[in-house]
């Protein structure tokens, strides 16, 4: 982000502090440079400001027509799908299915945005909280556990997206911010792999020791879902040790958490959203918001692809993922309209919104049954309880057949089945599609999408305005 647009970003932030409208329609304190030392002074105020750092977790705004409005959907379910090759945008080809994108392109731009918004507002509140002596020392160590397990999950979204994330040698790490942004700091280097992988990791044990069970609403952290992010991104990094770490998280949160998988997940998704105790961690929508289904349906319209045909034949999803109709009006042709998060009608004409539409999932109790599954085919562990695990997921599913997974005669085949569950999981939803989908080698991400051309493609260029504004940082390769 250049540094006039972050001055400019201070100056709206300190407007809404004084501004009773935009007070009332976030909701929060903002957290900047012109308030440090005061925003914070009692447990209420520290809530305030902490929701402001929320607010910001779900990429909240406005929707089409100036409501308020979470954008989850944008940069954390859209545009993964779109790189893994489950949706693309129905009005053209896509640069971005295409992998024809390059720096200028706009496509790492909000994600980029997104997550440094993320850590430049949790920065800034656990700054604000630090010198705080009014709370209980359990309470602010809570509030502070907040505060770096969202730090945590930006510093992630950056790593896993723009870093050379599988390669703990590597110099192309993150900007490693721990400070609010002010003029001074706002120009960094790239921190190393290894010291990106240590303050995520510092700041996620921190969280899981100070976090609570359960906190007072699903959209709220929790010591599981940190857990559940710290294996997220040590199966990312990929080594040994790391396996058998997942494998130790995986089965604590299994085993020990509140959480328990849906019946039939199409439930959750479709009727009880975060009444069901699948749930981890939520992004909570606004009353009467309307932005990710017409997102889906009206005004951007993101549909299925024949590869998402491909990954679901045969599977009982398939009538309800995604739905098939003709809609020569918009002149699509064929189109696989992306229903998961609604019933009705397919068609932009007749689809009905309903009250489950708007919501969004961070994390699930399915990725943990994945994730231990993976890394126990990628360490050469037991086949046979990665198979259990893997075919409890597809039989909450709705699947009663399992022949190909019985079927699975090596650790590599295996592991590419898991990888395609987690595709089929996760499509539109988080990102762990297309994270799945890079773990497999090189040989089979090809052969899944042939688009994919190169390893360096798997990584986002870094924007081209923040190379121009910081002379300190490297592109990425390939870039």
């Amino acid at each position: 982000m250049q540094y006039s647009n972050i001055k400019f970003l201070v100056l709206m932030l300190a407007t809404c502090l004084f501004s009773n409208g935009c007070k009332k329609e976030l909701n929060v304190l903002p957290t900047t440079s012109q308030v440090d030392g005061n925003i914070i002074v009692d447990s209420k105020s520290a809530a305030t400001a902490l929701n402001g750092v929320y607010y910001r977790f779900a990429n909240s705004g406005t929707d089409f027509f100036g409501r308020p409005s979470t954008a989850w959907v944008d940069v954390n379910e859209v545009l993964p799908s779109q790189l893994s090759g489950l949706c693309d945008y129905t009005g053209g080809g896509s640069d971005i299915t295409a992998f024809t994108f390059d720096a200028r392109s706009g496509v790492s731009d909000l994600t980029w945005s997104y997550a440094y918004s993320l850590v430049n507002a949790a920065n800034g509140f656990l700054k604000n909280l630090d010198p705080v002596t009014s709370l209980s020392d359990a309470a602010k160590k809570q509030l502070q556990g907040e505060g770096r397990f969202l730090r945590a999950f930006g510093n992630s979204e950056l790593l896993l997206y723009f870093a050379q994330y599988h390669d703990m040698n590597s110099d192309y790490g993150i900007l490693l911010r721990n400070e609010f942004v002010n003029a001074d700091n706002i120009v960094l280097p790239r921190a190393t792999v290894a010291e990106s992988y240590t303050s995520i990791l510092a700041d996620l044990d921190f969280a899981i020791e100070n976090l609570p069970n359960l906190n007072t609403q699903i959209f709220y952290a929790n010591k599981w879902a940190a857990k559940l992010l710290k294996a997220r991104i040590l199966i990312n990094r990929g080594t040994a040790t790391d396996y058998q770490e997942v494998i130790a998280l995986t089965k604590d949160i299994i085993s020990n958490s509140p959480f328990v998988l849906e019946g039939n997940v199409k439930d959750l998704f479709l009727t009880k959203a975060f009444t069901s105790t699948e749930v981890m961690l939520g992004i909570q929508p606004y009353p009467n918001a309307s932005y990710k289904f017409p997102t889906y349906q009206t005004y951007s319209f993101y549909a299925g692809t024949l590869l998402m045909e491909n990954i679901f034949e045969n599977d009982p999803r398939n009538q309800w993922v995604y739905k098939q109709y003709e809609d020569p009006y918009y002149g699509y042709g064929m189109v696989d309209a992306l229903t998961k998060f609604y019933t009705g009608d397919p068609s932009p004409d007749n689809a009905v919104q309903s009250p489950n539409t708007e919501y969004s999932y961070a994390f699930r109790l399915t990725e943990a049954y994945l994730l231990q599954a993976e890394a126990l085919t990628l360490s050469n562990g037991d086949l046979s309880s990665a198979k259990s695990l893997l075919k409890t997921i597809l039989s909450h599913a709705g699947v009663t057949y399992f022949s190909v997974v019985d079927q699975a005669g090596s650790a590599a085949a295996l592991q590419e089945l898991i990888v395609k569950e987690e595709m089929r999981s996760f499509v539109t939803e988080n990102g762990a599609d297309w994270f799945a989908l890079r773990r497999l080698p090189f040989a089979s991400i090809q052969r899944i999408r042939p688009e994919i051309k190169s390893a360096d493609q798997l990584i986002l260029p870094i924007p081209y305005n923040e190379i121009i504004a910081n002379n300190k940082i490297i592109q990425n390769p390939g870039y």
